[in-house]
């Protein structure tokens, strides 16, 4: 019975870390592609939302709820971004998610894993939209 236990908790993570992985930087058919409308972010945000969407609303949602699809299978739950400072494991800084996003969080790769494949220039515009998701 322990076994089973086991084997269903482990099925659970690897599906789960199977679909984070695969819910990253696609691009939209050209039929779902929006038309332009006058936004209230700067261009520089509107690039880190987009890259946001891609690669990390699927687990903290689009307004960054951490209500994504995928957080229903994910224990701990992902980071909701308007929780109190002293709950984010490098803080709601520009640096602190610069840091999360390049290294993960060590040690469980369902907390949080990296993403410093996007590279240098695609993560500082995530952080700075994850910075403004948390203060508005």
């Amino acid at each position: 019975m322990k076994t089973r236990a086991i084997l269903i908790s482990l099925s659970v993570s690897i599906l789960s870390l199977i679909f984070v992985l695969n819910c990253g930087d696609k691009e939209k058919p050209k039929e779902e592609a929006a038309p332009a409308a006058a936004s209230a972010l700067s261009p520089e945000l509107e690039q880190g939302k987009e890259i946001f969407v891609q690669n990390c609303a699927s687990c903290h949602g689009e307004k960054g709820a951490g209500d994504g699809v995928a957080s229903a299978s994910l224990n701990p739950k992902p980071r909701n971004y308007k929780a109190p400072a002293n709950e984010w494991k490098n803080g709601p800084t520009e640096a602190g998610v610069l840091k999360t996003l390049n290294n993960g969080i060590p040690g469980n790769p369902q907390l949080m894993v990296a993403f410093k494949y996007l590279g240098e220039e695609k993560l500082k515009l995530v952080a700075k939209y994850v910075v403004y998701l948390n203060q508005n």
